[in-house]
């Protein structure tokens, strides 16, 4: 292997689109660093259950705080995925952060992330240069960037990260 400048540029326009995209997804936090909509606050919840009793329990857990009166089977009914890969990551790369902060800053992260891996996606078929254009204009999507701003602990920025990795 041997490194030459265009390494240098590519290495380069994706730090330019990572940022990018992590100055646009934390735009939220200039109006407080709290979740977003009422979702993500059950998503949060079940990742703390999770992450304090282990995945056997929270695999049994039947909610008795939502879906009265007979409560919720949450390993049935919710998004496993995301709070399995918040938790693991959380218990990873947590730190001293708190678990809900780490769950604001969590579709950030994972958000821009994916502008890495639809490079890898895109430079497979289009070539370099394409895979660099497609992150670009991923980081810079509207659509896609409203639903993973800070404090939006949903699904579709994991999803969407996953989707991708899966098919590359």
């Amino acid at each position: 292997f041997s490194f030459k400048l265009n390494h240098l540029i590519i290495i380069g326009v994706l730090v330019l689109a990572f940022s990018t995209s992590m100055l646009i997804r934390s735009q939220p936090i200039e109006y407080g660093f709290e979740l977003n909509e009422f979702d993500p606050f059950f998503n949060f919840r079940a990742t703390e259950y999770l992450v304090e009793n282990g995945f056997t329990e929270y695999s049994n857990w039947n909610d008795d705080k939502t879906w009265y009166p007979y409560g919720r089977d949450v390993s049935a009914t919710s998004q496993i995925m995301l709070h399995t890969t918040a938790a693991i990551t959380y218990q990873i790369f947590g730190g001293n952060s708190s678990l809900y902060d780490f769950t604001i800053l969590f579709p950030m992260i994972i958000g821009s992330l994916t502008v890495i891996v639809i490079f890898a996606l895109v430079r497979l078929f289009g070539g370099t240069t394409a895979g660099l254009i497609a992150s670009l204009l991923f980081a810079i999507a509207l659509p896609i960037t409203m639903r993973g701003l800070a404090g939006w602990f949903k699904s579709e920025p994991l999803g969407l990260f996953y989707v991708f990795l899966g098919l590359y």
